[in-house]
């Protein structure tokens, strides 16, 4: 009987090269040869997203599945950007191989893809208590952590109910690291406050109020670009009085900067990526409003409305 890793690693090589990312490091772990998997796995692993994948099979992959595709791509010396798009059954302790990396740039938690709604139901597996011990030893490494961005789940952010203890904790950690960079705003060059942190000292909230919403964010890092981590501050425009960085967005819970997605804003002061949400303009004041404005009286309190 002839096995896959029977097969020439050249062969084997060019059929998976046809592969995405993800199904290229997942038929490496499953050919289970060292010299076959090397072959087929290659060297180029900056960044690792699950959802070049079909969904279906990224929620499919279990624990172990993103542990071997971890260590049969080196990931603790060569991964950059890992994102685990739609792996909603995981508990997180098959990211064990990136314990220490001081290579990895932006870790992606949140289990949705590009422009989904971040708020999963059923509430994912993932596990502060199998995650937070790997990027505690990370955040560790002080000086020599790469670290930049970090989107945690939804579930653990705590709106509406009490967050998670042991992850406001970390939290509070990761924003002594970032805050000792004393990043500056790319355009202006000011001083940058990593994370809105406003949120140690009060109680997690969604207020409305006159059709306003006032959000504080648990752990977003209300500065940096989730696509290509640039940080802005939130006054800078360009020449057509555009922000360099958005706000969060309603639905995928992500800030962009200008020059990655386009993002608006709706006269009611909340803000949706133009691939999350369909703007229609206000029958009254004619300016481009949010999905949740469209079934009110007027797009916001400062609306004339017609007579």
């Amino acid at each position: 009987m002839m096995y896959l890793s029977d097969l020439p690693c050249g062969a084997l090589a060019h059929v998976s090269s046809f592969l995405a990312a993800p199904s290229r490091a997942l038929f490496a772990v499953a050919i289970n040869s060292r010299d076959s998997s090397s072959a087929v796995v290659g060297n180029q692993w900056d960044v690792l997203d699950f959802g070049e994948i079909e969904k279906d099979l990224a929620a499919k992959i279990s624990d172990d599945d993103i542990r071997g595709v971890l260590l049969s791509i080196d990931a603790v010396n060569n991964l950059k950007r890992l994102r685990l798009s739609n792996c909603i059954n995981i508990s997180g302790a098959g990211l064990e191989p990136l314990r220490g990396s001081t290579i990895i740039q932006q870790i992606d938690l949140s289990l949705v893809g590009d422009h989904e709604n971040e708020r999963l139901d059923p509430e994912p597996l993932i596990s502060c208590t199998d995650v937070l011990p790997i990027l505690d030893s990370i955040i560790e490494r002080g000086e020599d952590c790469s670290l930049k961005h970090l989107s945690s789940p939804y579930a653990w952010q705590g709106f509406g109910r009490e967050k998670i203890p042991d992850f406001r904790a970390f939290l509070a950690r990761y924003n002594e690291l970032l805050c000792s960079r004393a990043a500056r705003c790319l355009k202006c060059n000011c001083n940058l406050l990593p994370i809105d942190w406003d949120l140690l000292n009060t109680d997690d909230r969604w207020n409305r109020a006159d059709g306003w919403h006032f959000i504080t964010y648990s752990g977003l890092q209300k500065n940096t670009c989730y696509e290509c981590t640039k940080q802005y501050c939130d006054d800078c425009e360009d020449d057509r009085g555009v922000p360099y960085l958005s706000g969060v967005c309603e639905e995928c819970g992500r800030k962009y900067c200008l020059h990655c997605e386009k993002v608006y804003q709706c006269p009611c002061d909340s803000w949706h990526c133009v691939k999350c949400a369909d703007f229609i303009e206000c029958s009254h004041c004619q300016e481009n409003t949010c999905p949740d404005c469209v079934s009110v009286a007027s797009c916001c309190r400062f609306c004339v409305m017609s007579p």
